[in-house]
């Protein structure tokens, strides 16, 4: 047999048996939950059976042994000759380690395991012979003769006909629907597709030099087309998160038993899915949240029965896809967050003093435990105490540009909640300027942009630059200050880009705002990796790199976290001076020419499309935003004026769209069509007169010009009436 032909065999061979490995486990865990689950052991013994008779085949007698061991045991369960017992559970879980640990070394050296693992085969037996009666110590199968001597196709099928029979596993025709692919080939096409992006801002960037209508329509086609092959190779690549879920039964139950608590693990949505990268970076973060979970926030049954809860604790992991982003929670039903305690230890081992601590809001005590070298234990156990871990984690979840939230109720439990990007190697990023060169801001991180009149509106407050923003004081950083570069001195305006990091803003001033585009992320090299201010480069579209603002890094180099805390109290006194009917206001030009407005809160971004991106589903104008279908309602329409998508405008591909994504429910998100973004303002609303037409809630004074504020839900109820419906009654 030539090597290579081993070596294939030993890979398909490690690939299906781990995938197996996992499957036994998880039924392993459900077999104590369901006192003997018929179904659940006959996949545990198939599948011991299967790993068996491949062992044969290769050879790998070792492990042969120990799966023949496992599977005598599995026999006397199936044949109930004896019953399931939690040492039983414990002993098939322990082989399960073992056959994972021999597979490894397999992988590692294409050898069989030299370790010894005589006392474990021997406990297996034991049990197995010594509580079956006489009359069930003879197998119900008969006995298969799985060492063939050498490769071959008609005896290895025929064993693998046989083996099918006799465990009844039946073959269906979805297999043939998958293939295996190797995970570097999928890299390799999602660097490809990176670099056709590069080539499709490019080319689309000269298509804006022409003025050829042809020229711009195959440029459109070409952007369409690598939009598409973007999201199939991406699709490619994302797993669900029951790749990483699926180990957490048995963590609960091991960490249970160690520490004499009784917990129960409950998971929804385990069929959402997220990139493979993101699926490895998020491993150890979730492990931890969920041993954090069972070390401190569940109690143990005595304590929880005192209190009036159940003795059985409850752990619970949900995820799901909300606004482009993957949402995952992780939670107990336990004792909860006592703040005084984790601000009381805080000063203990000098983190904060007495006076930050007496300051401290909620959420900020909460925060106290994403601190290095924060722990509440007393003692160093193998669970905790050694103050690492919470830290770690924040700093994992905001390397892929996600945010880590925490909610928790004193006796009644604690949830964190985990927003991250669906994939990070293709981002929507604002581009911009500062001392001639090109930055990258990822949008996930943007709240607002602000245009500056020659810096004048800046104040210094507590030494720190800041900007009244709607009567807020937000502070400031000087992004060509921060990386000692020249200041132009002849521009008349300046930009300020709004960013949030945890629950604090700042503004970066920078020179100019280029555009918002996707872009593929490439690596530092080893020169700049240490660099904490950025995450990464892009190449532009004209072809000149431009390098990814980390926010969180830049916030902590900066120390702008800690400037922002001395502003609070000074915005918390704006806010009552400025208490009343105030409202923030997002004015547009409507149909007409018409000055429109919309409470702010109820907006939840901005876009600008093509117009060759709006799409028909039955009578309805969508278009496709961060992984949602969206309907779209052009007020033109509503108001009885032009139509946007009429035939002339779709036509001109170069047209596009001004679009405000509105959310009056929360299960319900639309995008009006406007003419023109014209300003927030925060100011008094008072109505000034009555409606002027249907949409209109009432006209106001704003800026000194007539403003007709709109009734969102009568817009959409004119657009279309089933939309209303759907989001009011489900």
């Amino acid at each position: 047999m030539e090597l290579n032909e081993i070596d294939d065999d030993i890979e398909a061979f490690l690939v299906e048996s781990y995938e197996n490995l996992n499957q036994i486990e998880r039924d392993i865990i459900e077999l104590e939950k369901a006192s003997g689950s018929g179904e659940a052991l006959l996949r545990v013994y198939r599948s011991l059976h299967t790993l068996k008779g491949n062992c044969g085949f290769l050879p790998f007698p070792n492990l042969e042994s120990l799966a023949h061991a496992g599977e005598n045991l599995l026999s006397c369960l199936r044949d109930r000759t004896i019953a399931i017992t939690p040492d039983i559970i414990s002993i098939l879980l322990q082989t399960v380690d073992s056959i994972r640990q021999i597979l490894s070394q397999i992988q590692a050296t294409k050898q069989d395991s030299d370790c010894d693992y005589s006392a474990l085969i021997v406990a297996l037996t034991q049990l197995s012979e010594t509580k079956q009666t006489p009359k069930a110590s003879q197998s119900p199968l008969p006995a298969v003769n799985t060492q063939i001597p050498q490769k071959d196709t008609a005896a290895s099928e025929s064993v693998e006909s046989l083996n099918h029979e006799l465990t009844e596993i039946s073959t269906t025709t979805s297999e043939s629907a998958y293939i295996r692919v190797n995970v570097n080939l999928l890299d390799q096409m999602m660097n490809l597709v990176g670099e056709l992006v590069l080539a499709r801002n490019q080319v689309i960037g000269f298509s804006t030099k022409f003025k050829d209508n042809s020229f711009a329509a195959t440029c459109q086609h070409l952007s369409l087309l690598t939009a598409e092959l973007q999201e199939g190779v991406m699709k490619t690549r994302l797993q669900p998160i029951s790749s990483i879920w699926q180990k957490f039964p048995r963590v609960t139950r091991d960490l249970a038993i160690a520490s004499g608590k009784e917990i129960e693990v409950e998971m929804e949505g385990e069929d959402t899915e997220l990139d493979k990268s993101i699926i490895e970076t998020i491993k150890d973060p979730l492990t931890h949240l969920v041993r954090n979970c069972i070390d401190h926030g569940i109690e143990l049954p005595a304590e929880r029965v005192a209190c009036g809860k159940p003795s059985l604790g409850r752990l619970f992991l949900r995820a799901f896809h909300e606004s482009g982003k993957v949402n995952i929670e992780i939670g107990d039903d336990g004792r909860g967050l006592n703040l005084e305690r984790l601000k009381g230890r805080a000063q203990q081992i000098g983190l904060v003093n007495a006076v930050q601590a007496a300051t401290m809001s909620e959420s900020e005590a909460m925060n106290l435990i994403f601190l290095s070298g924060f722990s509440t234990a007393e003692q160093v156990t193998y669970l905790s105490g050694r103050g690492v871990g919470m830290d770690i984690v924040k700093s994992n979840i905001e390397k892929i540009n996600g945010t880590v939230e925490i909610h928790s109720q004193q006796g009644q439990g604690t949830t964190f909640k985990i927003k991250i990007p669906l994939t990070l190697a293709i981002i929507p990023a604002l581009i911009v300027s500062s001392g001639g060169n090109y930055y990258a801001i990822p949008q996930a991180s943007l709240q607002e942009l602000v245009r500056l009149e020659a810096l004048n509106n800046i104040e210094m407050l507590y030494d720190v630059p800041v900007y009244r923003l709607r009567g807020n004081l937000v502070p400031l950083v000087y992004l060509d200050q921060v990386l000692h570069q020249d200041r132009i001195s002849n521009l008349e305006t300046f930009s300020l880009v709004i960013v949030q990091v945890d629950n604090y803003r700042f503004g970066l001033v920078v020179d100019t705002i280029e555009d918002i585009q996707d872009i593929v992320v490439k690596p530092l090299g080893r020169q700049l990796k240490t660099l904490s201010l950025f995450a990464g480069a892009t190449v532009l579209g004209d072809g000149k790199v431009a390098l990814i603002i980390d926010v969180v890094g830049l916030a902590n180099q900066t120390g702008i976290i800690a400037k922002q805390k001395q502003l609070l109290s000074e915005n918390a006194a704006n806010s009552q001076e400025q208490a009343g009917d105030r409202q923030i206001i997002l004015l547009f030009e409507g149909p007409q020419g018409a000055r429109m407005g919309i409470p702010l809160a109820i907006a939840f971004r901005l876009e600008e499309i093509l117009v060759s991106a709006v799409e028909k589903v039955g009578n309805q104008d969508v278009f496709q935003s961060y992984g949602q279908i969206l309907p779209l309602i052009d007020l033109c329409k509503v108001f009885g004026d032009r139509n946007h998508f009429n035939d002339e405008a779709l036509a001109t591909v170069a047209e596009t769209l001004q679009i405000i994504i509105v959310s009056p429910y929360s299960e319900l998100s639309v995008g009006l069509v406007v003419d023109r973004i014209l300003d927030i303002v925060e100011e008094t609303v008072t109505i000034k007169g009555i409606p002027s037409r249907p949409g209109v809630l009432f006209c106001a004074v704003i800026q000194g010009q007539i403003t007709e504020i709109l009734d969102i839900e009568t817009v959409i109820q004119i657009a279309n009436p089933h939309l209303l419906q759907l989001a009011t009654h489900g």
